[in-house]
């Protein structure tokens, strides 16, 4: 089978100073990989090394004895764009393939590595829930997970569709409900302070400040003070001219020097003189006083004044010049403008969340239903498999119950039960207490949705753990089958099994002298032809 009709293969493991394993490499197929060997001889480090790779738990006592550190490498092969993607957008782009590597040190320090660039362990693991699954006798990584369950009911009943429809609606409706609490937050924060908004208001909106209305009351203040100066002078310059109760003003004494100057006391021609420039006083007193016969109105004045001082005020209160001071005012009437209409935002709000969560929930009842339609045909289906595992009278139950609120998968909450001694009731799957049965059952999971799974590897971790027999040939004819969509690295200690994998990777240890040291050391014997190879007849004991 070609790698290109898998999305992602491990394509080769090295490991150095690792346990009992000294500078080792091994090359897995996009098949079926079988490790076998005797008890002890190092199979489960594969696993163990793997997992490290995909972001597990390090350990400084996996560093060889001597060595101040471990080295743990692997490279992928991906011909799926999706994959691509993902690393593209992650910032760890590759061109041929994946590689990752783990650094052990006797300090228990650690070093990850992705795509030749550091990473954290939380990349590496989520690399690893998206696109690889271990299954060992009591755990698994994401198939007891209802979340994951509900998702590969919806691959096995075609549902993508209608699920990404309801999916974009619901993150809608989970955008306007954040949207309704931080507008009912800004209503509530706007309303405490109402009060003192309008007080705010009211100081303003005796001036509706400006920078040309300040300066329109400067000027007018101005020409009220020249005004009020003026008419001081003229008042004084009219006494002299027209004269009081104690003196005589320069009018009246000009007539009586007009009048002596009439007895011929000076020349014609200086008397003419003299007549002008009377006349010329007499009208310049007139033009002052009709220049200026505009009455200076005191309360005028004082409210020019008061106008001004409040301006003086709230600049100094706010600490901003004119211009400022107008466009705080705009800011104030724009924040009480918001209070008045919020209301009848949030009304608004609230009727358009109406809509949308009827919408939703129409697309999640009919949702719902073809889940609990498909969950009775996909029931059946691993019921059949499972019995195919030699779990004669074993039943497998997916139920579905209608959630009230909705969820991003929609109203359906997964019930993914089994009933493995007929009469004893049904237990959820991850209750059940035989290991080897939990493996059965996920295998049989596997065999029937790993061709429209996202999960490309699946390691399985002593699947064979307390079967037998016909038991163990229909768990490696399994094993096979999941093979044909995904590939599969499992450990096994049973003949029947091992006989169905296109790669035997058999562990063994020998005695090597290390600067004249007696040392074990684990080995990887690599056999492509499983069926003939004298391991597999040693492992059927012929």
């Amino acid at each position: 089978m070609s790698a290109l009709s898998y999305g992602l293969i491990i394509s080769k493991l090295s490991v150095k100073n690792f346990a009992t394993f000294d500078d080792q490499t091994i090359n897995f197929v996009n098949g079926f990989n079988a490790i076998i060997g005797e008890t002890g001889s190092g199979k489960s480090l594969v696993l163990d090394a793997l997992q490290l790779i995909l972001g597990g738990r390090a350990d400084k006592k996996l560093i060889r004895k001597g060595h101040e550190f471990a080295v743990v490498e692997s490279s992928f092969e991906c011909s799926d764009s999706y994959i691509q993607k993902y690393f593209y957008d992650l910032g760890y782009p590759f061109d041929e393939e994946i590689t990752v590597k783990r650094v052990l040190y006797s300090s228990g320090k650690t070093k990850s590595f992705l795509n030749h660039q550091s990473c954290s362990l939380a990349t590496l693991s989520d690399f690893a829930k998206r696109f690889i699954d271990l299954v060992g006798q009591f755990e698994n990584q994401k198939l007891l997970a209802s979340a994951y369950q509900l998702k590969l009911l919806d691959n096995f009943g075609l549902n993508q569709v209608l699920q990404q429809e309801y999916q974009s609606l619901y993150d809608k409706l989970i955008q306007k409900r954040e949207a309704l609490l931080l507008l009912k937050k800004s209503a509530k924060e706007l309303a405490q302070k109402k009060d003192y908004l309008d007080f705010q208001i009211s100081e303003f909106s005796k001036l509706e400040p400006s920078v040309e209305r300040e300066e329109e009351l400067l000027d007018k203040k101005r020409i009220l003070q020249n005004l009020e100066e003026n008419k001081s002078v003229i008042a004084e310059f009219n006494t002299l001219f027209d004269g009081d109760e104690s003196n005589l003003g320069i009018s009246t004494m000009l007539g009586r020097l007009e009048n002596l100057l009439s007895s011929k006391l000076i020349s014609e021609e200086d008397l003419n003189s003299f007549y002008n420039a009377k006349e010329c006083i007499t009208n310049l007193n007139y033009k002052i006083n009709n220049s200026l016969d505009v009455d200076f109105d005191e309360q005028d004045f004082e409210d020019v004044i008061d106008e001004l001082d409040q301006y003086s005020k709230l600049k100094r209160k706010y600490s901003v010049e004119t211009k400022e001071l107008s466009e705080l005012y705009a800011k104030l009437i724009k924040e009480r403008e918001e209070l008045e209409n919020i209301d009848q935002q949030i009304v608004d709000l609230k009727s358009h969340i109406s809509k949308i969560e009827k919408q939703a929930t129409k697309l999640a009842v009919e949702l719902h239903e073809r889940r609990c339609d498909q969950a009775k045909s996909l029931s059946k289906l691993l019921t059949k498999e499972v019995r195919k595992l030699r779990m004669i009278e074993a039943t497998i139950k997916i139920e579905l119950s209608k959630q009230q609120e909705l969820n991003s998968t929609g109203m359906s909450q997964i019930h993914f039960q089994a009933e493995t001694n007929p009469g004893e009731g049904y237990y959820h799957i991850k209750d059940i207490a035989s290991g080897g049965e939990l493996s059965r059952i996920l295998l049989a999971l596997r065999t029937v949705l790993s061709s429209k799974d996202s999960i490309n590897i699946f390691l399985f971790d002593e699947i064979d753990s307390g079967i037998g027999g016909e038991t163990a040939t229909c768990v490696g004819k399994a094993l096979n089958k999941v093979s044909l969509n995904s590939q599969v690295i499992a450990i096994t200690h049973l003949a029947q099994i091992a006989k169905f994998a296109d790669k035997l990777l058999y562990t063994y240890k020998s005695i090597k002298l290390f600067n004249d040291e007696k040392r074990t050391v684990s080995q990887i014997k690599e056999i492509n032809d499983a069926k003939n190879s004298a391991e597999l007849s040693q492992m059927a004991g012929l």
